[in-house]
């Protein structure tokens, strides 16, 4: 088991964040993941000891690395925004997206 401090939280879970979210699982780390409309990756991570968050606002709260790996820069800014009201502070975001650099730009 890791003992890291951190948690771990992925936004989408699809073919990269699945593989991502799985490595982090596989080394220790604790990973919660938010639902997807696609359960085949979401039920495969809660077997091997994810936790399931419903909503954005509860990634918030309990993580302290957030992964987002959205289709692009609309859909990162979007989930962005949704999560600074409840961010713990430090909280760092990786965006594994295809984003658009001036938009990373202007989230940091």
């Amino acid at each position: 088991m890791n003992n890291t401090a951190e948690t771990i939280g992925f936004i989408g879970v699809g073919l990269m964040g699945h593989g991502i979210a799985k490595n982090l699982l596989a080394a220790g780390y604790p990973v919660y993941v938010l639902a997807h409309r696609n359960r085949a990756p979401v039920e495969d991570l809660l077997s091997k000891g994810a936790k399931e968050v419903k909503t954005l606002a509860d990634m918030a709260r309990n993580t302290t690395v957030i992964h987002i790996c959205a289709p692009g820069s609309p859909e990162v800014e979007a989930v962005v925004a949704k999560l600074l009201p409840d961010l713990r502070p430090d909280t760092v975001i990786i965006d594994c997206s295809t984003s658009d650099p001036n938009s990373t730009t202007r989230l940091a």
